[in-house]
């Protein structure tokens, strides 16, 4: 079983590609059944003993990041940088794909200062 034949079967999370992040509030009434097929760190014996300082760690830097920095994708093509065209154990995308990139369109303490003006 690979990570990715669960994260993105059908039959478990509906629409698994689309960004639906409505699925994980508490009003989803599948929210327990695909909270138990929720399994990117592994689960039982074998599973990663980082996850709770991965996920605090993840929690800090993406606040941190999407706080002070206004961004948009720059030079991103879906099919080419975001979707899983080849199996090596995990997806990947294609080998042409330079990654999902961001441009900084402007810092958020200066866009503060600027209505403060």
């Amino acid at each position: 079983m690979t990570l990715r034949d669960v994260l993105l079967d059908p039959s478990i999370f509906a629409k698994p590609m689309a960004f639906e992040p409505e699925r994980w509030l508490s009003d989803n009434p599948d929210l327990q059944r695909i909270n138990q097929a929720y399994v990117p760190f592994g689960k039982g014996s074998r599973m990663c003993v980082g996850l709770n300082l991965a996920l605090a760690e993840l929690y800090i830097v993406i606040a941190s990041v999407f706080r002070r920095f206004d961004m948009e994708l720059y030079d991103t093509v879906r099919e080419r940088d975001v979707d899983a065209v080849r199996d090596c154990f995990i997806g990947e995308t294609s080998p042409e794909s330079r990654g999902v990139r961001v441009k900084i369109v402007e810092a958020y303490r200066s866009s503060l200062l600027a209505r403060e003006k």
